[in-house]
């Protein structure tokens, strides 16, 4: 048994390093997000929905909170949705993207939900898939919710922006076969979708403006040096936003979000699956950490609201 000993010893040693290593990295605030009460949610319900004349878009935020300190004195990596400064941030995003890109025609529901923080990922980018992946147990268990007592069987698309688009990538991996027949499309704005993903039988590229059951996937640049690889840089797929077309097919339209009247280039680069933008003279926020000029990561949804809510529409057949 003593020839035993030193090797326990080593054994027990390396399982308290990892446990402590998964508590710094993965620990989340409490209480969890209960989904059956309505603070969890945002919703805008249309009357075309109801009636599966229209869809439900189920949408997952982007990150928008910061590392802080609980009342211990602990940096938390994770947003606290009972905190009104947490809530707040997502809640503006969920109503300006549901005004942006929702058809009159859906509607809209969108989680709250204890996302990853800004530091958490972007400092820490070799913890990003760990954390990431913890932030979305509250997603699948808000998606479980939602099919359960709120779809009621209607049509529906999945959409998600940034830490929302891995949501969206480990959704499709999550759904049911039943589930999958009645998705419209998944948009992964913002993140990628690797040759591994594409192993999920639910994640189909999509090849036009018009097919369904698929997944669009695009990262903007003004070019190919600004992209950021924690994002976008092992995408296996890619489709540009304006015209839908998987080839350096090039696209031509006006940018008029926020009083500005721009005319874009968008085409389609075939190597890196970037969407190249030319003639874009504006300002761009460049995330923490990893941001890059050039890289329009924060301009993902106004650099193409009309078309993404133009192509949902068509999507459905309408």
């Amino acid at each position: 048994m003593k020839q035993f000993v030193p090797q326990l010893i080593g054994v027990l040693f390396v399982l308290v390093v990892i446990g402590a290593w998964m508590l710094v990295v993965c620990i989340l605030p409490k209480p969890s997000p209960d989904y059956s009460q309505a603070e969890w949610w945002y919703i805008r319900t249309d009357s075309a929905a109801s009636k599966n004349e229209g869809a439900d878009i189920f949408y997952i935020c982007s990150t928008e909170t910061s590392d802080w300190v609980n009342a211990r004195g602990d940096t938390m990596h994770f947003a606290d949705m009972t905190r009104p400064e947490h809530r707040a941030a997502l809640y503006a995003e969920m109503r300006g993207v549901d005004a942006l890109v929702c058809p009159q025609t859906c509607s809209f529901y969108a989680p709250y939900y204890n996302q990853t923080t800004m530091e958490g990922l972007l400092r820490d980018t070799a913890l990003f898939i760990t954390r990431c992946a913890k932030a979305t147990e509250d997603v699948i268990r808000a998606f479980d919710y939602y099919v359960q007592h709120m779809n009621n069987g209607h049509r529906f698309v999945l959409m998600g922006y940034s830490q929302g688009g891995y949501a969206v990538v480990e959704l499709l991996k999550h759904l049911t076969s039943e589930q999958a027949s009645r998705m419209i499309a998944a948009y992964v704005i913002g993140y990628q979708v690797t040759e591994s993903d594409l192993r999920c039988p639910y994640i189909r590229p999509a090849q036009g403006a018009t097919d369904t059951a698929v997944t669009i996937c695009y990262n903007s640049v003004a070019s190919t040096d600004a992209e950021i690889p924690v994002l976008s840089g092992r995408t296996a797929i890619g489709i540009n936003p304006v015209n839908w077309c998987t080839d350096a097919t090039p696209a031509t339209y006006v940018f008029d979000f926020g009083g500005a009247n721009d005319t874009l280039t968008a085409t389609l680069d075939s190597l890196t699956h970037l969407t190249v933008i030319e003639g874009f003279e504006g300002a761009c926020p460049l995330i923490p950490f990893v941001g890059k000029q050039g890289n329009y990561h924060c301009l993902e949804i106004p650099l193409y609201y009309r078309s993404i809510r133009e192509n949902i529409t068509m999507r459905l057949g309408l």
